[in-house]
């Protein structure tokens, strides 16, 4: 299950796996990483972004991507403190590289999900993570995984969003359940977004602001209502569908 998520995930990346007839995997670019806020720095990962920031005594990585993209040779140009990580969600594509680092805060409900011999270190609602003058909120957003979070700075009102929150598509696959959970996560960020003004996606754009919290919750419930019109792509041997709402699309069976 882990193997066929994590290519679909570098699929939707637009990257090239190993595998047919022997052919090589495309060389990697080079991975640009841009300082977006003060001591703040995003990994332009055309797989899936991470975010890092530097502090006096410790570096906070958020996610760490395939494990392709060399994350702690990018963040030793900028530091040589130790690295503690928060995951946003378990998914390949932001847990591979975490073999390199040896631990990650991440919630229960996705610990199970992390690469074999790393330590879970566990969060939940409410704990907060601090470094380089930011205090980032853990709030539990269940949907696109159960154990999916956010990691939000009231007072910068800053937020890094994992998958949850950008135009997408995003991955809702499986029991149609998600979306309840998920169209629940998201009016429960809404009712934050006065503590919101960017939010930081894994995917796709770089930045987007709180509107697209309630544009998650318009494409969700449209979907939910029947109201999206599917269109169907292949995908690790199956057909999948794309359903695209007015700001937001969704993978879905």
């Amino acid at each position: 299950m882990k193997k066929l998520l994590l290519t679909a995930c570098l699929m939707m990346a637009g990257i090239t796996c190993f595998g047919q007839e022997g052919k090589k995997e495309e060389p990697v670019k080079e991975i640009e990483v841009k300082e977006i806020q003060k001591n703040l720095y995003s990994i332009e990962d055309p797989g899936s972004r991470q975010f890092f920031v530097v502090g006096k005594d410790k570096v906070l990585l958020f996610d760490t991507g395939f494990g392709r993209s060399s994350v702690m040779e990018k963040i030793r140009k900028y530091s040589d403190l130790p690295v503690e990580v928060a995951i946003t969600h378990g998914h390949g594509d932001h847990v591979s590289g975490l073999k390199e680092f040896g631990s990650c805060w991440i919630s229960e409900k996705d610990a199970s999900m992390i690469p074999e011999g790393v330590e879970a270190r566990i969060i939940k609602e409410g704990d907060k993570l601090s470094c380089g003058g930011y205090t980032f909120e853990v709030v539990e957003i269940p949907g696109h995984t159960e154990g999916s979070v956010v990691y939000l700075d009231k007072k910068k009102k800053i937020m890094i969003g994992g998958d949850s929150i950008q135009p997408g598509p995003i991955f809702m696959f499986g029991d149609v359940k998600k979306f309840d959970d998920y169209i629940a996560s998201m009016e429960k960020l809404n009712k934050l977004s006065k503590y919101i003004k960017q939010i930081y996606p894994a995917h796709n754009a770089s930045v987007v602001g709180p509107e697209y919290i309630k544009f998650c919750i318009e494409d969700a419930k449209a979907f939910k209502e029947g109201k999206l019109v599917a269109e169907e792509i292949q995908m690790m041997g199956k057909t999948r569908k794309v359903y695209k709402g007015k700001n937001v699309s969704f993978f879905a069976d």
